[in-house]
């Protein structure tokens, strides 16, 4: 919580927090400081996403002014707890998949120079019970590969492509 009231700017108020979740340094506190670092882009692809937390982090950089795209399972994304609907509300682009099977992959890039990838969906479970692992790079070696992904899916998953009657 302190971290977002910070990242929301001078004068807002941290709200008390009643969650189990470890406070301080740990794991979702680093994921929050990587994502708050964007300045100009955040490309987000992920099968799951249903934290408030990583939500309010999201939605507070689109208010920032940075370019908040994202992809996601179209049967996912419809289900109770899914904070996409709330992105959308706040005018964050949102793309999902039509076909068949899962759109699974799980991986951010911030101001597309950041890869931030690995088993983690963004889930309060995830978060809070499970094993995961998150990998975070600058090496354009990896960066790229990823960027090139984001963008052709995002173009894949363009409404105007989307068959409504075959």
């Amino acid at each position: 919580e302190a971290l977002l009231a910070e990242a929301a700017g001078p004068g807002a108020a941290a709200r008390p927090c009643q969650c189990p979740l470890r406070h301080g340094d740990c794991p979702l506190s680093r994921l929050l400081r990587h994502l708050l670092a964007a300045r100009r882009s955040l490309d987000i692809c992920l099968f799951a996403f249903s934290s408030p937390q990583l939500s309010r982090a999201v939605r507070l950089l689109h208010r920032r002014g940075v370019r908040v795209r994202v992809v996601t399972d179209a049967q996912y994304m419809g289900l109770r707890g899914s904070q996409i609907g709330i992105l959308r509300q706040d005018g964050i682009q949102v793309r999902h998949d039509q076909e068949g099977g899962y759109m699974h992959h799980k991986f951010a890039i911030v101001d597309g120079r950041m890869l931030i990838t690995g088993s983690l969906n963004w889930t309060t479970q995830a978060i809070q019970n499970n094993r995961e692992n998150v990998l975070v790079t600058e090496d354009a070696e990896y960066v790229k590969p990823f960027l090139d992904e984001f963008e052709r899916i995002w173009e894949e998953y363009n409404p105007i492509n989307y068959t409504f009657f075959p």
